[in-house]
């Protein structure tokens, strides 16, 4: 799921440094960035304030538009933009063709949101939604798949994003609970999400490797029509939230307290792998390579057991971005398997620094802290650097392994 229009939430916590209990509430921001401490001793300054400015003289890379065309493959609308401005964005930054996952599970939903997009029928692939709703009901499978064929014959070329956070496939994505509100970064706009925290009223649903969910994935095959699945979150919204917790400032913001029955990060990674195994035919397509950022060998040797499986590295630029020469030794065994996406609504800063990621060799810059850039997130105390990829990989991961996962899926196709 997007978590990019919601990362500003986790800008407005003012977490201390130590945290006792991941039950505990964030410690509010004073009016200040720095907290009065006595005379001579040095300041207090939280965590969520910490926005430091890189000393180094180095070289900035300024890149205006991506150096070979581009799909993204991840996606979920035009947000607040139209589309004629979203088109604008895409011509200026190089994005030839953008998949939209509408959120539609019906083919008249799904119809209603392709109109806004019909007047570029070349720049956008639009992807629908499994129908999981009664999905503890006798008859969910044929039902859930009669509306898949429906989206597919009102022009739905894909599937996604089909989110497992451990309470599996639920109908509705969060639970009932009123969403918490968080002032935005330096005053600004306001933003909610719901957390993950224990919830009596929270919709529960199979997860992948769960059986009632083969005819999905197999009927999806048979269609033509890949995959993207989102499972787990990034480790850090598993761990303690303490000073131990290397990603505790949106670790705190997306945390998740297991409650009993709810998968763990393990096995929402094992139940992507298991599915791959079962339905060979079908493709799949990882979402935030399948929150693996930090265990790269791991989700290389899922690649290297399931040649159906490939990932997006959307919304991991920045976690990746830290470790630049180990993802650059992976994308380089691993040219044909990653895909580009954005997962935000289009702004020029967002892809002017994914693109510096991607193509330079600059070190140790910071974009945490930018109102304009904090849709997506960069929102770490990690400095970020460049992962310089040499121009064959870049072509592969910014075009041709979208276009070659789709003809893969066609050809699957029974």
């Amino acid at each position: 799921m997007n978590r990019r229009e919601l990362m500003l939430a986790g800008m407005a916590l003012g977490i201390k440094p130590a945290i006792t209990s991941a039950q505990q509430g964030p410690a509010m921001a004073p009016s200040g960035p720095v907290q009065e401490a006595p005379p001579g001793s040095p300041p207090t300054i939280l965590l969520n304030d910490y926005l430091p400015n890189s000393l180094y003289r180095l070289p900035v890379t300024e890149i205006n538009k991506a150096k070979y065309p581009v799909i993204d493959a991840h996606n979920h609308g035009h947000g607040p933009l139209n589309v004629a401005e979203m088109v604008k964005i895409m011509d200026q930054m190089g994005i030839e063709k953008t998949v939209i996952f509408t959120g539609a599970s019906d083919a008249g939903r799904f119809t209603e949101v392709s109109r806004q997009y019909a007047a570029y029928p070349d720049r956008f692939d639009l992807w629908c939604m499994f129908d999981m709703a009664d999905s503890d009901k006798p008859g969910f499978g044929a039902k859930a798949v009669k509306a898949l064929e429906a989206c597919h014959r009102a022009g739905a070329r894909g599937i996604g994003e089909m989110s497992d956070k451990g309470r599996g496939f639920a109908p509705r994505r969060y639970s009932r609970r009123p969403p918490r509100a968080f002032e935005g970064l330096n005053g600004g706009p306001t933003h909610t999400r719901n957390p993950m925290p224990p919830d009596p009223d929270a919709p529960t649903g199979p997860h992948a490797d769960d059986p009632r969910m083969d005819a999905l994935w197999d009927r999806a095959g048979q269609l033509g029509m890949p995959i993207s699945i989102h499972v787990s979150d990034p480790i850090w919204s598993y761990q303690k939230m303490d000073h131990t917790n290397d990603g505790l400032m949106n670790g705190w913001t997306w945390r998740i307290i297991l409650e009993p029955g709810m998968y763990d990060h393990n096995q929402l990674v094992d139940s992507l792998d298991k599915t791959a195994q079962k339905h060979p035919k079908t493709i799949f397509i990882a979402c935030h390579l399948s929150n693996l950022d930090y265990d790269l060998t791991r989700l290389g040797e899922m690649f290297d057991r399931r040649p159906n499986l490939y990932a997006d590295i959307s919304a991991r630029f920045a976690e990746t971005a830290t470790i630049p020469r180990f993802t650059r030794r992976f994308l380089m065994k691993y040219p044909d398997r990653v895909v580009y996406g954005s997962d935000v609504s289009y702004n020029v800063p967002f892809f002017k620094t994914s693109f510096r990621i991607m193509e330079s060799e600059d070190e140790h810059f910071y974009e945490r802290g930018k109102v304009e850039t904090a849709n997506f997130n960069f929102n770490y105390h990690w400095p970020l650097n460049g992962f310089g990829l040499p121009d064959d990989v870049l072509k592969n991961v910014y075009h041709d392994n979208a276009v070659n996962i789709f003809k893969k899926a066609q050809e699957n196709a029974a």
